[in-house]
């Protein structure tokens, strides 16, 4: 009789087995087949590959995390809780996709510069995926621009990621640059993603696809790029979004109409061109069957989406995502929940947002503001100067790089396909090499670092316009600003490979003791602009040893670091503000001299109407390379010509 499983059974219900079905029945050796113990030596290195990432990246990791606003811990997944700012990640999810350390780094810091988007405006974020949650197509085209933004906050906070992630999109994730043989709306995705994070390798569309890229580049006619500005990180999602739904969506879904035509009309030729028993082999491939021309046509189309199911799973393969799309849906529209329960305002939802974020509350950012305003007309003559600086130091390189259907000489490495190709009649094949214009920094100068010494002594105590405390910190604000302005011209830049300079601030305070109020780096937050702010408006120490500050910064100049100096390679300032004379004089011009030889460019401002004998004491000290400043409603417009000489020496 038959058993519901199908074999044969005796009277007493034994298997009636053949010789061949012993065979096939018997034990399993202890461990079982070889193949089993490959793949459990395979998961076994995949496992001791994760600890070892997450042993050495740890902390990375959190610290990244939390200048995001954010608290990651280890986990056996990824998750995050919008409410709280807490998650955890999974240290196995990128490297068994075959990610290296490295590259897992980068992508687990990418994955939380998304978390650190969504938390900023999950409002927005919850009607964009009610509104493409259906929509698989819309859905991958703000994913790939998403990860445009998430790539560029990654590149500007974690800027050694940079070769990890270019060689990640050559290598791994984008390996390809011909797209000519995709569905147009998926040239565009792939186009705008790519070449921004590979500028200097333009992929292969079809015409109207490369028009519409490169309009979507100089939107204005005057060099405006869209794609720059959809995905600043700087930016609100909801602005964004607008943006994007307003420009690029007609776009995208005008290609998407022209494909999806061509897709019934190859359909249709395919069936007009096959006979009834070629119809039925074609209709049993599992579903579907093979286009040459198009990929992957489904049976049964029952939306005009189902034409490219294929490409679309393709497509999010590309770019894996820790946490699934339906479980952020699940998270974003449960905060947006709480909030609306909680029934405040969008007002002090924003507000609460913004000090999460930043440390700071938007009212004290917003004090800080009106104080930059006062100094901004000083910040506008240098702008012009930092462009200089940036067009002089860039020279322009012809290269035979770029392989094309038409250049000017055939890639060596490429003979033998060249001739394969014109033998088969294929005109367009890319075996050639044309020139391409590349920028390059071939300035030796590479580093600048600028510090501040501010006094705060009692003397200084006056927080009003025209006072000494208050003019000192519309200084502060001056030169950071300024220079932070110009560093992010530079990161532009350098993005670019075009210019290689960087450009570090410090801002220090003496009183009785050295006090840092910015250790020296290439970027400022809120929470520290406030800082410097309210400590400036709050000098009431006790003494004036300016002589542990210069002492400090002196000693921060290692053997490395005069190497640079003497090399040319880094060039040192600083410039001191003080009202009155040193506590002790012999100390600070030892410390001021130190730095002098070493190379620093040093200089020094006294403000006020000082005493006979704090003036003697400033000559002594810093003898040329002092001036006064006895008007302090001029210490601003002093500071800006010494920056403005500073600059037009680089």
């Amino acid at each position: 009789m038959i058993k519901a499983n199908g074999k044969k059974q005796g009277v007493a219900g034994s298997p009636q087995r053949t010789g061949g079905q012993r065979g096939r029945n018997k034990e399993k050796p202890k461990g079982g087949s070889p193949g089993d113990k490959a793949k459990r030596a395979a998961g076994s290195r995949a496992a001791q590959k994760a600890a070892r990432f997450f042993l050495e990246n740890e902390r990375a990791i959190c610290d990244y995390a939390q200048q995001a606003g954010l608290v990651f811990e280890l986990g056996d997944r990824w998750t995050i809780d919008m409410k709280t700012g807490r998650g955890t990640f999974d240290p196995n999810f990128f490297v068994k996709r075959g990610f290296s350390e490295s590259e897992s780094m980068w992508a687990t810091c990418h994955e939380i510069e998304h978390f650190r988007d969504w938390r900023k405006d999950p409002e927005a974020y919850a009607d964009l995926y009610a509104r493409t949650k259906k929509e698989r197509r819309l859905d991958l085209l703000y994913h790939y621009i998403n990860d445009i933004l998430a790539n560029r906050e990654e590149d500007r906070r974690f800027p050694a990621h940079w070769e990890t992630r270019k060689y990640l999109y050559e290598d791994k994730l984008f390996p390809r640059i011909n797209y000519t043989k995709s569905p147009r709306h998926l040239q565009l995705i792939y186009a705008i993603l790519r070449e921004k994070m590979l500028p200097a390798e333009e992929v292969a569309l079809s015409p109207e696809v490369r028009a519409a890229v490169e309009r979507l580049k100089n939107i204005d006619g005057q060099g405006t790029d869209l794609i720059l500005l959809v995905s600043d990180p700087a930016a609100a999602p909801g602005d964004r979004f607008d943006v994007i739904r307003d420009y690029i969506e007609p776009v995208y879904e005008r290609f998407f109409r022209e494909d999806v035509e061509e897709r019934k009309r190859q359909e249709k030729e395919r069936r007009d061109g096959t006979d009834d028993a070629d119809a039925i082999a074609g209709e049993s491939m599992e579903g579907g069957s093979r286009s040459s021309e198009s990929g992957y046509i489904e049976k049964n189309v029952v939306r005009e989406e189902d034409y490219f199911v294929h490409e679309y799973d393709e497509s999010k393969e590309k770019l894996p995502q820790a946490l699934s799309l339906e479980e952020a849906r699940e998270e974003i529209e449960r905060e947006v929940r709480r909030r609306r329960e909680e029934n405040k305002s969008p007002e002090q939802i924003a507000k609460e947002q913004f000090r999460s974020r930043h440390g700071v509350s938007a009212e004290e950012v917003e004090d800080y503001a009106d104080e930059y305003r006062k100094i901004e007309y000083q910040i506008k003559p240098l702008r012009g100067i930092f462009e200089r600086i940036i067009a002089t130091r860039k020279e322009i390189r012809r290269r035979l790089k770029e392989r094309t259907d038409q250049g000017v000489i055939f890639d060596p490495a490429m003979i033998a396909q060249s001739y394969i190709d014109i033998s088969g009649g294929i005109l367009n094949s890319r075996t050639q090499l044309k020139v391409r214009r590349e920028e390059f920094d071939e300035h030796r100068l590479k580093e600048v670092e600028f510090t501040l010494v501010c006094d705060l002594s009692g003397s200084m105590n006056e927080n009003r316009p025209g006072g000494k405390s208050y003019e000192q910190k519309l200084t502060a604000i001056l030169i950071t600003e300024a220079l932070d302005e110009f560093e992010k011209k530079l990161k532009e830049e350098r993005f670019e490979r075009a210019v290689d300079l960087h450009v570090l601030t410090e801002i220090r305070g003496f009183h009785a003791g050295d006090e840092e109020l910015k250790p020296l780096s290439d970027t400022i937050d809120f929470a520290t602009r406030v800082r410097i702010a309210r400590r400036l408006e709050d000098c009431t120490g006790s003494r004036t040893s300016d002589y542990k500050s210069l002492a400090k910064v002196a000693a921060e100049i290692d053997k490395e670091a005069k190497q640079k100096i003497e090399g040319g390679d880094l060039r040192k300032v600083l410039i001191l503000i003080t009202d009155g004379g040193s506590d002790d004089v012999s100390l600070a011009k030892e410390a001021k001299d130190r730095l002098l030889r070493n190379g620093v460019i040093a200089k020094a401002i006294q403000i006020g109407q000082p005493g006979k004998t704090d003036v003697e004491k400033f000559r002594y000290v810093w003898q040329k390379d002092g001036s006064p400043c006895k008007d302090v409603s001029y210490l601003v417009p002093t500071i800006k010509r010494l920056l403005e000489d500073f600059l037009n020496d680089l």
